[in-house]
């Protein structure tokens, strides 16, 4: 047997989320929830901000290497982003 460990929870701008690195969290637009499950002893976890990007009518847009993008569509993406990439902040 292994243990899984379950991220179920609303996120807004900016919000702090920690999950592995190989996990594929999921995004719901209508209610805000970043879903995610991965083997509890996952040694890659890694802390991220969840973040809105807004692309507008572009078909390009700029993220932080190691970004994970949950969802997209109509000019607005949302994005979970290394936190190590807001180092203007420190």
């Amino acid at each position: 047997m292994s243990e899984i460990r379950v991220i179920d929870r609303h996120v807004e701008a900016f919000d702090t989320v920690s999950v592995s690195e190989k996990a594929t969290p999921k995004y719901d637009r209508n209610d805000g929830r970043i879903r995610a499950a991965y083997p509890a002893d996952a040694s890659d976890e890694r802390e991220y901000v969840f973040s809105i990007y807004r692309y507008g009518d572009a078909d390009t847009f700029e993220v932080a290497d190691g970004a994970k993008i949950l969802d997209y569509g109509e000019g607005v993406a949302h994005v979970l982003t290394p936190a190590d990439a807001y180092k203007g902040d420190e």
